[in-house]
This record gives C-alpha cells, sequence and structure tokens, in this order.
C-alpha cells in the first residue's frame, strides 16, 4: 500500500493510461546517454518507513516495503515495466523469469491439468547464490512453499499477513536441484503469483535454522555474514539475505536504509551502481525540497498533488502511472453507525468525489465504479454493467432521514439516530476518519470528506488523528489499526501487487480472513465483510485456470461488494516518482518501483 494496502497490483495500459504517460517527462524510462557507467551511488528518498522489513509481503503489505527490498529480494518471477507489456496481454504476459527461466503456462506444457487436480514445474536458473555464498537450488522453493502453506497449515508460527492457499498447495516434489513440481489439491487458478515478486522465494538454510526453534521467523534471533555486506545477529525482520543485485548493508531506523552491489549477481550484467540508499523521509513535501535541492536522486510516490511543483524542475525526470487501485475509504461494518447500510450509501453519495480528482488531482485520473475490484486489469474481469453511484447530497439526506435519522444541529452539529433505533438509540450520527500521517494530499482530501459529509448531516470527528503508515498498516500481532479494526474510516491506496489477478484480494474480502485472535490475526479483511456471495465468488474463481472461465466469478464479486458497501473508492490512484536527469536507465513499474535497478547508472 503507498499508504498502501498490498494485494495483487496491475498497471492499466489503456484510456487514461495512455494520456498521462504521454504527457510525462520521460515517459516510462529515462533516456540513455550513452554507454551505461558502472560506479556511483543513488540516494532514493521514501515516506514510509516500515516497521518490519517483512513488511514486503511476509507479515505487512507495505509497496514502500516492496520497493526497499526490492533490489535485493527475488522471485521465481517478477512483474515487466509498463513498456515490456506488449499489445493484448495474458496475465503471463506480465511477467518475466527471474529465478524461474521461464513463465509455466498450459500451454508450454509446464502446467498440467490432471482431473481436479493441477502440477506447475517450475524450472530454476543454474548458479544463483545466496547473499551469504550458498547455492540456490529446489530446495530454496520447496522450503518457501513449505513455509507458507504445508509445514503449518493455517498455524504458521511467523505472524504470516495470510494463510490463503494453504487448503490449495499439497507438496512439492524436487526431482533435481534446479526443477520443482508444485502439487495443487485442485485447479488453481491464480498460480502464477505464488513464489513470485521480492520474498517471492526463501533461503532454505535460513528457514531450517528458525524450524529448529519456534518456527516464528520474527523473534528467532540469526548470525548472518554477508561479504561486504550485513554482518550481524538478529531476528529476520532486520536483515535480508536474497539474491538479488543488491545485497542488504545495513538498516537504521528513523533514518536509511543501504543497499550495495552484488558481485556475484546471476544477470547478464552486474549492477552499475554501488551503493543505493534508501532515505526515510518524514512526507512528500520534504523529499520534493530534497529533489530540487539534489540532497537525493529520486523521490518515490509522490502523488498527484506533487505534479504541479515537479513540472517545474528542470533537472527533474517525472514518471506518471495510473495504477490498478483506488484510494478508498474502508468502512468498520462492527461500528454502530456504519452497521447500517443507509448510513454507507448515504457517505457514498454525499462525497463529491469528481471535486477531490479535479481540484486535487488536476483532473488526472478518474472515478472508479462502486466496486474496484477489477480496476486495471486490462478489463478482463471488469462488470460490463458496474454500477457508478453519483454525487447527490439531496439523495443522501432523504436515504438518511427514511432511516430514521433526524436533524439536530445544535447538540450534534449534524444527524442523530432515532431514540428506538438500535444499537444507535438516539446518539449523534458521528464517526472518525484516519489517514496515513504526513500525506499533504490525504490531509487535504479528509478535510473536504469531512465537509461533504457534514453537508448530509453525517459529523466527521476533528481535528483529525492520524497514526503514521506503519501504524495504520501494521500486522494484527503489532496492534495495526486496520487489523486490529480500531478505526470507524480509514482512508488509503490498496492496489494490486502484480498482475492482472483480483484472487489476490481474496484476503482482503472473504469472510474466513477477518483477523482476529482466533485465526491467529491472519488476513486483510478488515472491513469485517461477510457475505457468502463475496465467499462463494473468489472460492469459484480460484478453480479455474483459464481466462474466461474466471471471469464470471470476479463479476459476481463486483456486484456483491457494490452492493454491501464495506468500502468508497474515491479515485484510481497514480504513481508519481521523479528522479534526476543524470539517473539513466529507469524504467517505470507501477507495482515495484525499484524493480530494475541493476540498469540503474549515473551519467556524468
Amino acid at each position: 500500500m503507498t499508504g498502501n494496502l498490498r494485494s495483487l497490483r496491475l498497471l492499466s495500459l489503456g484510456g487514461v493510461a495512455g494520456v498521462l504517460l504521454a504527457a510525462c517527462a520521460g515517459g516510462t524510462t529515462t533516456t540513455t546517454s550513452g554507454s551505461p557507467k558502472s560506479g556511483g551511488s543513488v540516494t532514493v528518498a521514501s515516506w514510509q518507513e516500515p516497521d518490519t522489513l517483512l513488511a514486503a509481503g511476509v507479515t505487512d503489505s507495505m509497496t514502500h516495503a516492496y520497493a526497499d527490498v526490492g533490489p535485493a529480494m527475488e522471485g521465481l518471477l517478477r512483474a515487466k515495466a509498463v513498456v515490456d507489456v506488449p499489445k493484448n496481454p495474458k496475465i503471463s504476459d506480465y511477467w518475466e523469469p527471474q529465478l524461474a527461466t521461464n513463465v509455466p503456462t498450459v500451454e508450454n506444457g509446464d502446467v498440467k491439468v490432471n482431473g481436479t487436480t493441477m502440477d506447475v514445474t517450475w524450472k530454476l536458473r543454474h548458479g544463483v547464490k545466496w547473499h551469504d555464498g550458498m547455492p540456490f537450488t529446489s530446495k530454496d522453493v520447496k522450503s518457501t512453499f513449505d513455509f507458507w502453506w504445508v509445514k503449518y497449515k493455517d498455524k504458521n508460527p511467523t505472524p504470516v499477513i495470510s494463510t490463503s492457499g494453504w487448503d490449495q498447495v499439497s507438496g512439492v516434489d524436487t526431482p533435481d536441484d534446479f526443477t520443482a513440481v508444485v502439487h495443487w489439491k485442485s485447479i488453481f487458478g491464480p498460480y502464477i503469483a505464488f513464489g513470485a515478486g521480492p520474498y517471492g522465494i526463501l533461503p532454505d538454510h535460513l528457514l531450517q535454522q528458525v524450524w529448529a526453534k519456534s518456527g516464528d521467523i520474527t523473534k528467532e534471533k540469526l548470525s548472518i555474514a554477508i561479504p561486504g555486506g550485513f554482518n550481524g545477529t538478529d531476528t529476520w525482520d532486520k536483515w535480508m539475505v536474497g539474491t538479488g543485485p543488491f545485497m542488504f548493508k545495513e538498516w537504521v531506523t528513523g533514518d536509511h536504509l543501504t543497499l550495495v552491489k552484488n558481485p556475484h549477481w546471476w544477470g547478464s550484467h552486474q549492477p552499475y551502481l554501488d551503493t543505493i540508499t534508501v532515505k526515510f523521509e518524514p512526507d512528500t513535501n520534504t523529499q520534493l525540497a530534497d529533489l530540487r535541492t539534489n540532497t537525493i536522486d529520486m523521490g518515490l510516490d509522490f502523488r498527484a498533488a506533487l505534479l504541479s511543483p515537479l513540472s517545474h524542475l528542470d533537472a527533474v525526470t517525472t514518471t506518471i502511472l495510473p495504477d490498478s487501485g483506488a484510494e478508498k475509504i474502508d468502512l468498520n461494518l462492527h461500528n454502530a453507525f456504519l452497521q447500517d447500510k443507509a448510513v454507507r450509501q448515504a457517505i457514498l453519495m454525499g462525497i463529491d468525489r469528481q471535486k477531490i480528482v479535479d481540484t486535487l488531482l488536476e483532473s488526472k485520473t478518474t472515478v472508479p465504479p462502486d466496486s474496484w475490484l477489477c480496476l486495471g486489469t486490462g478489463g478482463w474481469c471488469q462488470d460490463p454493467s458496474a454500477t457508478h453511484t453519483k454525487f447527490d447530497p439531496a439523495a443522501a439526506q432523504t436515504l438518511l432521514t427514511n432511516a430514521g435519522y433526524k436533524v439536530d444541529k445544535d447538540k450534534c452539529g449534524g444527524m442523530r439516530s432515532s431514540p428506538a433505533g438500535a444499537p444507535t438509540n438516539g446518539k449523534c450520527l458521528e464517526v472518525k476518519l484516519v489517514t496515513t500521517s504526513g500525506n499533504a494530499l490525504r490531509e487535504q482530501q479528509e478535510v473536504v470528506i469531512a465537509s461533504d459529509l457534514k453537508l448530509i448531516g453525517v459529523k466527521v470527528t476533528q481535528p483529525f488523528n492520524n497514526p503514521r503508515a506503519g501504524k495504520l498498516f501494521g500486522s494484527y500481532s503489532n496492534g495495526g489499526t486496520l487489523y486490529t479494526h480500531v478505526f470507524d474510516m480509514a482512508m488509503y491506496t490498496n492496489t494490486y501487487s502484480g498482475p492482472a489477478e483480483p484472487d489476490a484480494f481474496y484476503a482482503g474480502y472473504v469472510s474466513s480472513q477477518i483477523p482476529s485472535d482466533a485465526n491467529q490475526g491472519q488476513g486483510q479483511n478488515d472491513t469485517f465483510t461477510n457475505d457468502a456471495r463475496v465467499d462463494a465468488a473468489f472460492n469459484k474463481g480460484r478453480v479455474a485456470v483459464a481466462q474466461a472461465d474466471r471471469k464470471q466469478a470476479y463479476v459476481d464479486a463486483q456486484k456483491a461488494l457494490a452492493d454491501i458497501i464495506p468500502e468508497i473508492p474515491l479515485y484510481q490512484q497514480l504513481t508519481v516518482i521523479a528522479y534526476n536527469k543524470k539517473l539513466q536507465g529507469f524504467k517505470g513499474n507501477d507495482f515495484f518501483w525499484m524493480n530494475n535497478a541493476e540498469d540503474w547508472y549515473v551519467s556524468s
């Protein structure tokens, strides 16, 4: 999540994407001047520091964390940059091999359907070493799948973000060091993303050390020795041992993270840079100031609110990518007022979302349909009859009045429920809104939203009390605001973390994925969505491989979510990354922002 919650993300290639990409300086990749040069360092600013390095999809899901670890941690596949995706792509076309040598599909014979079960064969790269010198083999793939889905099933000692899929993977065979065959208990459509992306594969030799103890990688301290990199003893969430072009050296919390060149990387060329430093900034305005003074070379996740000042920096290239996901407001359905569908409908009608787009985002994006589940997936699973609720404050007020709410401006500053309206029993209609602290655009949005809702009789508590990103998106075990459900309304961005796969949101909507003590805090269903139609649709979408067979399932899910209204989609989010023009080789990727760091170099 950029202030983002991660659940598979997809770039958008048509419509608004074409307009935005054409409008931004440098497009999606820098203009190369001369041959790449080795040496030099780059400082990248990030305004969201994770609480743990495992926030990149293991115990939490922060898009900034994926950027931080991306140059070091690899998976079987990685998401392609925008410019590398072909026209009219299949889901497999969005991926490229990383630790695997090809993308397994039914067409190339590496995915075999056997009645109601399925086998996926992963052919692995030779000559790869982990940063501490141990060889990468099929044992690492097997142990990674064991860690997530086989060894502990749904009772993982590590507070993983979700155990979704544990009842699907039956095991992994390793016929040789460079072949891993994953056995699925049933046909499983989203197989391609399992093991892909940063932290897609974990080192077997380090997992074995943890498994010999408690099994919790966040609690057991290991001694790590990376030649030229980190040397020390700490828990897994404080260091990285990967296979990527850069190696982890240090993390000084509150200040910076340092990655150094991996001289033994397996790629076609050695990384050009010697060092990448991630500098943790308090907010996007500080990033802008530091970019202006050359204190940093790149700023991540600027957001549309800063497009205008960025455009006036002559020495800076700005890349704009429409995300496959939305800035939205999650509604806690256990809140006494928000349990009432009429209140949720009124909030949806009562926020002038187009005004937010026009005034705060320079009309650079669009308002999504009422369910944004398939936003930016190239349209393959979009509901053709999707509803788009319009701004209508008069209708919102009528909804509330018909539901028994009465105007009481003197005592409530808005409306109160009917005295007989259990569970609210005559209380003032007031809710709290939170978002990530330090984000100027979101703070402006809060003011606009509170003003709009006041006009329909819904009071938003002020002053706002916004937690830092690490707290808002923190895991259940760490008391994260979302997953412990200690909010009324929470505004943030949720985007796909990999190509075109709506099953990634299984953990966000299916009822079994509501974090609680009973399930050890696993899952991302922070809204308490509990609907048989949603559960059935996501489960149906899992048991087919062909896209055509899966579309109806996700259309059904969109219809149900649009009816329930567990969230208010505000607009399609944008990824805005700006960097000094001396930095060459960057390719825009809205999934993993530092995805091709091995190609970066500094021109003279």
